[in-house]
């Protein structure tokens, strides 16, 4: 591979701290892996090893994609390289949450709550999360839901931001938040910006920590640092002060998230505020046709707060005149028919890849909207009608949608809003292939669960809305194989695997209702408050890759390319988007306690960064349009303010191209997976039966919530607590069985009974574990220990170690601890084992002898060596397995027992007749 003067300086720097400025498309990923290898490379002789090093991304796809690239360069620079399962590489969110982990024994049973989750948790709890106790700052008390989004902006801004505590001392809220603060404490749950302002307590104030990681940590990358807020700002000055030099990659063109705390003046600033900092700029676009580049450049340079760069294109896609349009039509629907029309013409194009063409296909297609919210609907209508494949990026208008729209009028009727007719009618218009009879069935179950909700004569769990979900879906016979044109199975189930998640976060938080109230609070969730609940920037699956095009919002596309973008609907008072009126979070909070409180607000050169990342996704055609919208108060009659500067471009064309002399091939979507990264569990889902790993992992669907769960990571917490103890010569004695239950112990979903049922065996399984080890508690080598194993073509294998043991002999065992609620096949737990034991290989450089199996709630132990052929036959059968998640081919593997076990055999044609044939029923 060729490098640039600049890409080749970035690699080899490693002294001091260093600023990246990287234009869209120059190629930083590859450039970071490679510095990291030179890192490891020129530090062997100073004793730097992998765990030395921690990379900050900004999501996780983009943590798999970089650690896989890291691998592969290490390989090539080095060879074989012991402990990369070491390095950090993942979000800050996700570093802290370790840290916090490893370092805090209470943080253990820590549960973090997502967005949905903790907007539900706080309309739940409405008192103690102080939202109904704090007033606004005209001293109107809060109300429950019309001010639960106002309250939510406000304690992250409070936690995230500079604040000026003076200007805040009259603010209600900020006594709210501590009252919040204990309830997420004593719930034990964390969301997002606790996990951050914990982290920064104990890197401020433990000093035990401070030194641990002193020593640990000495270089830190942060990607995407245009984009980082100030407690995450303080959290890599503090690794900083430890003594970490600090790398920061990242374009202030690309700042696209103030409105949601980043502060771009952190990239702004970087080489004021940290000293003797080498800055080298990345200009050169890999990614895109020089008339994008020129475009997109011009575009931008109208920013007048920016750092200096000049991006630069390369030969890497060609540019032919009409490849980038920019038309107006007289209303949505024409737009939309244009687009319609011109990705039908543009299917089998070809598209240069690398050395190669393909034809493009739907997938290599993208819609980018400022809002999918208030624009997506004319788009999404006229791909309907022309039967083109498409899926709406996380939640957005999933309600738009038959299917999720029958799933919503399943629960009005469990709620009593709606009658069976109806509801059967909302069904057999989604047209999934469902048989009347079949149907109607499902229906009178639901009606027969649905009267018995007023008079429970079950415990509570037993009224599982997911439950009822997957039961209606097994009743009705909606299976994927039977739903026409083939392929619109595969995008039925991904929508229906997202109503499945919205089921779990409305159930996580509401699970100890009553039968009859939580359906009712369900059905209001849905008709009220479901469809703005997820924030436009929701993320989906990155192994769900249907050959469809792609509806999403800018942001959401950050990080991604397609060969043919369209942005439509870009008129005054949506792109730019204008200042927001009415009720807001400077209602609550006085704009004067926050510092540089504007960028909240967002600004016209924040969205002329948003519009420059939109045009800088596309390789090659991009498409800009825009048609006036009827009535709104004439609000939405005009083109963008941004239009005109596109315009000027020499290289945009305004009038609609005739591609009937370009090169065709036959379509073939592009390569949907490059990174495969498995847990542990993943990988058991998949060896299992490779289609409920399918409907698990890659729609979504999610099982229903089992009273016990959380007793078998409790135990595994309190057991690792002992372990961690002993590798400091601290030795836990079984008197100490009680508080180490009392300290990890989190059943949130148990009912009392239960509840002191699971804790009495809790007691006596760590009892009876310290009488049995103790004398071998000085012999333990690891405990919870983090390994990845990075197999062939981007295949890597994630998850802990529970237990590693030297033996009289000087052998060593990997213990595997295993309770009842986690037993599974034979086979399963010998293939795992042998991972364990790859992965120990790959972090120590040292083979184990043995693996163990240790039934905690039968005091056994269950040894074997290790089989260098089955370890062989592991790799072979994780590598089919990533293969077979690239092709799709993830067909069921029925068995009857396991098939009866199966949360989603109802869903799964051969599994039915499986357990059929055996039990003939």
């Amino acid at each position: 591979m060729k490098f640039t003067e600049s890409q080749l300086q970035a690699i080899a720097h490693d002294q001091g701290d260093l600023q990246i400025i990287a234009c869209a498309g120059s190629g930083k990923t590859e450039v970071v892996a490679r510095r990291v290898a030179a890192l490891l490379k020129n530090g062997a002789n100073n004793g730097l090893a992998p765990r030395n090093i921690v990379a900050f991304t900004f999501t996780e796809k983009a943590a798999a994609e970089l650690k896989e690239r890291i691998i592969a360069r290490c390989r090539e620079e080095l060879g074989d390289v012991h402990g990369l399962a070491e390095m950090f590489v993942g979000t800050i969110h996700a570093f802290c949450l370790e840290l916090l982990k490893t370092e805090v024994p209470k943080y253990l049973k820590f549960d973090v709550l997502n967005e949905v989750q903790q907007s539900l948790f706080i309309d739940r709890h409405s008192t103690k999360s102080g939202l109904t106790t704090s007033t606004d700052l005209s001293a109107v008390p809060l109300k429950r839901y019309r001010d639960t989004p106002h309250y939510l902006a406000a304690l992250g801004i409070l936690r995230e931001a500079d604040i000026d505590e003076p200007q805040l001392a009259t603010c209600s809220v900020v006594k709210g938040m501590q009252s919040y603060s204990d309830l997420l404490d004593n719930s034990r749950y964390f969301d997002y910006s606790s996990i951050m302002e914990a982290a920064v307590d104990v890197l401020t104030n433990d000093d035990s920590i401070r030194d641990r990681l002193a020593q640990r940590i000495r270089h830190v990358i942060v990607d995407e640092y245009q984009d980082v807020n100030p407690v995450q700002e303080a959290i890599v000055w503090s690794l900083h002060e430890l003594g970490a030099t600090v790398c920061v990659v990242g374009d202030d063109d690309q700042t696209i998230y103030q409105w949601r705390g980043s502060d771009v003046e952190n990239i702004l600033t970087f080489s004021k505020r940290y000293s003797d900092v080498t800055q080298l700029r990345l200009e050169e676009n890999f990614r895109s046709s020089q008339g994008i580049v020129e475009t997109a450049r011009s575009f931008i340079e109208q920013n007048s707060a920016r750092l200096p760069k000049k991006m630069q294109p390369t030969t890497i896609q060609p540019f032919d005149p009409g490849d980038i349009i920019a038309l107006s039509f007289d209303n949505p629907e024409a737009e939309a028919a244009y687009i319609v029309q011109t990705m039908q013409t543009l299917r089998g194009v070809a598209i240069k890849e690398g050395d190669t063409e393909r034809g493009i296909s739907w997938s290599d297609m993208a819609v980018l909207l400022r809002s999918v919210r208030t624009n997506g609907e004319p788009i999404t209508k006229a791909l309907t009608q022309a039967h083109i494949p498409y899926v709406v990026v996380g939640m957005n208008n999933l309600f738009g949608t038959a299917e999720a729209e029958a799933a919503r009028q399943l629960f009005y009727f469990m709620a009593g809003r709606t009658d069976a007719s109806s509801l059967e009618a909302f069904w057999t218009a989604a047209g999934l292939g469902i048989e009347l009879a079949h149907l109607q069935h499902a229906i009178a179950t639901a009606q027969k669960s649905r009267d018995s909700l007023g008079n429970p004569t079950e415990r509570f769990g037993f009224y599982s809305i997911q439950r009822t979900f997957l039961t209606f879906l097994d009743e009705a016979g909606v299976r994927e194989e039977r739903i026409v044109p083939s392929g619109r199975g595969e995008i039925v189930f991904y929508n229906l695997g997202k109503f499945s998640q919205l089921i779990s976060d409305f159930e996580t938080i509401n699970y100890h209702s009553k039968p009859k109230e939580k359906y009712e609070s369900f059905a209001s969730f849905l008709q009220y408050g479901a469809e703005d609940a997820y924030p436009e920037g929701w993320q989906d699956n990155q192994y769900a890759n249907p050959d469809a095009v792609r509806i999403m919002t800018i942001h959401q596309a950050k990080g991604m390319q397609w060969p043919a973008v369209f942005v439509p609907a870009l008129l005054r008072n949506r792109f730019p988007s204008p200042a927001h009126g009415g009720r807001s979070v400077w209602h609550l909070i006085p704009r004067s306690g926050i510092k540089r409180h504007s960028r909240y607000d967002g600004s016209v050169e924040d969205e002329r960064r948003l519009f420059y990342v939109a045009m800088t996704r596309s390789q090659k055609f991009l498409y800009l349009t825009w048609a006036p919208i009827a009535g709104k108060n004439n609000r939405y009659r005009q083109a963008s303010e941004f239009w005109n500067d596109i315009l000027v471009s020499k290289y945009v064309k305004r009038r609609v191209p005739d591609y009937s002399g370009r090169k065709r091939l036959q379509p073939t979507p592009r390569k949907g997976v490059e990174n495969v990264v498995f847990s542990f569990s993943d990988v058991k889902y998949f060896f299992d039966c490779p289609y409920q790993f399918k409907l698990r992992i890659l729609y979504g669907f999610n099982a229903p919530i089992h009273e016990a769960l959380g007793y078998g990571r409790s135990l595994h917490n309190a057991l690792a607590e002992v372990h961690a103890r002993a590798l400091r010569g601290d030795y836990a004695v079984e008197k100490e069985a009680p508080s180490l239950v009392d300290t990890h112990l989190h059943t949130p979903y148990a009912y009392p009974a239960l509840r002191q049922k699971l804790e009495a065996a809790a007691q006596k399984v760590v009892r009876d574990y310290i009488h049995d080890n103790k004398a071998d508690f000085d012999k333990i080598e690891f405990s919870e220990k983090q390994i990845e194993i990075g197999l062939e073509d981007g295949v890597s294998i994630i998850g802990r170690i529970d237990l590693v043991r030297r033996l009289d002999t000087n052998e060593t065992t990997i213990v595997d601890l295993k309770s009842s609620d986690r037993a599974q096949p034979e086979e399963v737990t010998e293939t795992q084992l042998h991972i364990y034991a790859l992965g120990y290989e790959e972090l120590t450089g040292k083979r184990a002898d043995y693996v163990e199996i240790y039934e905690l709630d039968d005091r056994k132990r269950k040894p074997r060596s290790v089989d260098d052929d089955f370890i062989a036959d592991v790799k072979k059968k994780v590598n089919g397995a990533a293969e077979a998640l690239r092709q799709g081919n993830l067909a069921a593997q029925p068995d009857a027992t396991k098939c009866a076990k199966c949360d989603y055999c109802g869903m799964c044609t051969q599994g039915t007749q499986a357990i059929i044939v055996k039990t003939g029923k």
